[in-house]
């Protein structure tokens, strides 16, 4: 897609049903993180910069040595402890439907997706894959609750990071420094994000700046503005899909069933 020259409209609809059927491998393979962040990510990403139809293979092979030089890297830290009976879990076509959680959960990232696509199409932004991104990070949440508190966390962590990221950018780090630089604050990243979202978020942002300079060269002040504005509209469009897709559920008995009660014995 990254070699036509409609790409943003071809994304639309591939993007959505990318998101939609990686809900459903992740929901059936216990992935983590959940939902459908990494894979639309990487989509994209890869997608919304533009490139030759030549550079292509170039391209794949960078991305399947990355993969395996990083599977190189994590299997052999890999404990007894990890390798376990799996635990099987079946997904019917009945459990794709609507009123079902799976369902809904896919419904609500194609429409969430589709949505982002659609304002990354028609406003012209520099770095369009974050608006994409930013819309996954709530909708990967597994309820209202959490999806409402991940937005919180997005909005004041990318504001503390681009404080960050203006002083990282201004030092203007090239070459073999700004992959230092990259490393660094992924590290950073890896090591915060699991704790406190937020305080990943101080790291993340920066490091998603400077590889976006790098994709395509902006002036400070342009980057942190179109970094502001992508989180706010990605995160309006996932909340507005989250709200729509809701289940609404009606008043129950105050008396769980006898099997609840057995539960909690």
């Amino acid at each position: 897609m990254a070699t036509v020259p409609f790409r943003l409209w071809l994304l639309v609809p591939v993007a959505a049903a990318w998101a939609g059927v990686a809900v459903v491998l992740a929901e059936l393979g216990r992935w983590h993180p959940a939902g459908a962040l990494n894979p639309v990510f990487a989509l994209t990403a890869s997608a919304t910069v533009p490139i030759a139809l030549s550079t292509v293979p170039a391209a794949v092979l960078a991305a399947a040595g990355a993969a395996v030089f990083a599977l190189l890297l994590a299997l052999p830290g890999r404990t007894a402890r990890d390798g376990g009976d799996p635990v099987r879990y079946w997904l019917s076509w009945r459990g794709l439907r609507p009123s079902i959680p799976v369902g809904r959960h896919a419904a609500r990232y194609l429409l969430g997706i589709a949505a982002a696509g659609l304002a990354v199409a028609t406003s012209g932004i520099g770095h369009p894959y974050w608006t994409f991104v930013t819309a996954s990070v709530p909708m990967s949440a597994p309820d209202l609750p959490a999806r409402l508190t991940r937005a919180a966390q997005r909005v004041i962590g990318t504001a503390a990071g681009l404080g960050v990221a203006a002083l990282v950018l201004a030092a203007h780090p090239s070459s073999y420094a700004a992959i230092m630089v990259i490393a660094a604050l992924q590290a950073c990243t890896e090591l915060t994000t699991g704790r406190n979202y937020s305080l990943g978020l101080v790291f993340f942002t920066p490091m998603a700046l400077l590889l976006g300079d790098l994709m395509l060269p902006a002036p400070i002040g342009t980057l942190l503005t179109e970094r502001a504005l992508e989180t706010v509209i990605g995160l309006t469009i996932a909340l507005a899909a989250t709200v729509i897709t809701h289940e609404r559920r009606t008043p129950t008995s105050r008396t769980p069933p006898r099997d609840h009660l057995l539960d909690h014995v």
